[in-house]
């Protein structure tokens, strides 16, 4: 007998298997906050709304940020879930690094396996511009919140204008020699939102934004971290923007 076709939901699950393979196989220390902003921002908000009762880590990856939630442990739940199950297994040598036990659960974002009102708290970062449905996702994230919870979700920002401006160079002589992606042996789908379209999916979820801001700003190889040390810190120094890479909600459900 023939295989059935797989699903897009199945073959989106291979891909991710593949990428886990390839970058995430073995755990590794959390990152240095001077030299990833995104983890250091990321962790500040999230610091900020513990300690909670209920922690769902919704697209979990390598488990880096259960480093940050073991200072402070949720009172009675704390979940992983992520689409890969080879991931999972990198998550949870992570977590028992800092002494965590979490439940991880394989799932895709767009049908969590969990009751409704479940956490008070639950963080999903760089996970909704990878999946196929992000308006059916985002959804599930407030379906899973208690009244009252908050949702930490941050994506990738379309209007990132300052790093399109440093990587402009790099960009032309890429497509110009016709070896963009060469080096990256895993595809998924890749998106990013504007400010309004994210806020306009998180209010028809049925969530209140309390808190939106865009941050961090890249440059391009050869540069390397001592360079990004140093826009990092021009970035933080800056007013509030709307020019960066990574956009971050704070919404509540009501």
């Amino acid at each position: 007998m023939s295989r059935p076709p797989s699903s897009p939901s199945d073959a989106l699950r291979d891909v991710y298997e593949l990428r886990a393979d390839v970058h995430y196989a073995e755990p590794v220390g959390p990152p240095d906050p001077a030299v990833d902003r995104k983890f250091e921002r990321i962790s500040e908000v999230l610091r900020r709304h513990l300690p909670c009762r209920s922690f769902l880590d919704a697209g979990c990856g390598d488990g880096r940020y259960f480093t940050v939630v073991a200072a402070t442990p949720p009172r009675e739940r704390l979940v992983g879930c992520d689409i890969s199950e080879r991931i999972l297994t990198t998550a949870q040598a992570s977590a028992a690094r800092v002494g965590l036990k979490p439940q991880l659960v394989r799932a895709n974002l767009e049908s969590l396996p969990f009751e409704e009102e479940a956490f008070d708290l639950v963080l999903c970062t760089q996970v909704l511009e990878h999946v196929l449905d992000p308006i059916a996702a985002v959804r599930e994230l407030a379906r899973v919140l208690e009244p009252g919870g908050r949702l930490l979700l941050s994506t990738d920002h379309a209007g990132n204008t300052v790093t399109r401006v440093l990587f402009a160079p790099r960009i032309a002589a890429v497509t110009l020699l016709g070896v963009r992606g060469r080096r990256d042996p895993v595809k998924f789908p890749e998106r990013r939102f504007r400010i309004a379209e994210l806020e306009r999916v998180v209010n028809e979820a049925g969530l209140l934004v309390e808190c939106l801001e865009t941050f961090r700003f890249s440059v391009p190889p050869p540069f390397g971290n001592r360079a990004r040390r140093l826009l990092n810190q021009v970035e933080k120094a800056c007013p509030p923007h709307r020019h960066g890479d990574v956009l971050l909600v704070v919404a509540r459900r009501p």
